[in-house]
């Protein structure tokens, strides 16, 4: 009762706090055809999930900060701008303060046309919708994290660095972004039953990804139907006065990223047979549709959804001391629903995510509705969830609920 009490008095306050603050960025203009903005994002949480106290029985009770983000951006001249954005996420969570601040893009643009621009830095993989959507406009709280995988070690938080096409055609209705990164470079893909890399007796992974050092291939296309869905990072609702009605396709491949069979090693940890590696291939297709309606457009309709092909090769898997080689957890196939109705400044939102892994029992299977509230559209918000997850094997794996609120101050 508490924590209900205190949790109450927090919405109230915030909401207070948030109707107040004028949603607005810093320009400078700098020269002719010269500027810099500078944003920040700042999303608080209060979260109580099951079976996550620090005795692993009793729920937790956490107050801490999901996301603080400054973002950076500009022109340089005409034709070549920038960005750069910070995050420091999870900061408190669980009693850990010592999350780290660090730059989580960082990008140089140079135009020709829409339908030429080149992106060099660190970039946000372009492989679905889901995945290269902005957190400020997020329409359900996070991300379907549990469906949107990359091969371990080939990206920091769904970003790589590299180069990226990316343009516009067609009054902006069709858009493409291929890019060329780093992807997995030498990871080690042979672990024990405890998860530690296993190595040799040089003292080197017995089996590393990429030996020759091949680039990572990711690209998108889509198409909008009805409306304009052009952005650099699409959001999970516009609050549109027409209707937008977007398709969209990726893929994601790199050669000798994950492990095809694993290297033998005798007793003193000598190499016998080498490992061999292979290529890594996701694909993926979503749809994406925000219908608004009403004498004001004050009523909206915002559905999206999106499947996903994973093959992200083997890996060892240990029973009684001995190791097998299985399908990568990670392979499978995923699917995701989001669908929201938003009457004024109040939308209940439902999402669904489900993964059928290749390996037996490695599913997942999550539900989680909500209800925002949109003080100030994407600038100033409060959005509360109830949650409930199982993973492993469906037919036994217990829920695992939450209940999460969420305050978000962009400007």
């Amino acid at each position: 009762m508490r924590y209900g009490i205190q949790l109450t008095r927090a919405i109230v306050v915030a909401t207070v706090l948030l109707a107040s603050v004028p949603a607005f960025a810093w320009k400078f203009e700098l020269g002719e055809n010269t500027n810099l903005n500078i944003d920040y994002l700042l999303q608080v949480q209060a979260q109580f999930q099951e079976k996550s106290a620090p005795n692993k029985t009793d729920y937790s009770k956490d107050f801490f900060i999901r996301r603080s983000r400054i973002l950076l951006f500009g022109d340089l001249w005409k034709g070549i701008s920038f960005f750069m954005e910070t995050e420091q996420a999870n900061f408190g969570k669980a009693g850990n303060w010592d999350v780290s601040f660090f730059v989580q893009d960082a990008f140089m643009s140079f135009k020709a046309h829409d339908a030429f621009i080149v992106d060099v830095g660190m970039i946000l993989l372009p492989f679905s919708r889901a995945n290269i959507q902005g957190a400020i406009g997020l329409n359900a709280m996070d991300y379907h994290t549990g469906v949107i995988r990359f091969v371990d070690g080939s990206h920091k938080v769904w970003r790589d660095a590299g180069l990226q096409l990316r343009g516009y055609a067609n009054e902006k209705k069709f858009a493409y972004r291929l890019g060329v990164f780093n992807g997995a470079q030498n990871m080690g893909l042979m672990k024990d039953a405890n998860g530690v890399v296993m190595n040799d007796d040089a003292g080197k992974s017995a089996l590393s990804s990429n030996p020759e050092d091949w680039p990572r291939f990711t690209g998108r296309v889509s198409y909008d139907i009805l409306g304009v869905d052009a952005g650099f990072f699409p959001k999970g609702i516009y609050f549109a006065s027409e209707p937008i009605l977007t398709v969209g396709a990726g893929f994601d491949y790199q050669p000798g990223a994950v492990m095809d069979t694993a290297s033998i090693l005798d007793q003193n940890k000598k190499v016998t047979t080498v490992g061999k590696v292979r290529y890594s291939a996701a694909a993926t297709a979503d749809v994406f549709l925000d219908i608004p309606f009403g004498k004001d457009k004050d009523h909206e309709i915002v559905v999206q959804g999106a499947f996903f092909w994973y093959d992200h090769g083997n890996e060892l898997k240990w029973a009684s001391g001995a190791s097998s080689v299985v399908a990568s957890k990670n392979s499978g196939i995923g699917v995701l629903g989001e669908v929201g109705y938003r009457y004024s400044f109040i939308e209940p939102v439902l999402c669904v995510d489900y993964f059928n892994g290749k390996q037996a029992k490695q599913d997942l299977l999550a539900v989680r509705g909500g209800l925002n509230f949109w003080i100030r559209k994407h600038g100033a918000n409060i959005k509360t969830e109830f949650g409930a997850q199982k993973t492993g094997d469906l037919s036994s794996a217990p829920w695992i609920k939450t209940f999460t609120t969420q305050a978000q101050l962009f400007f």
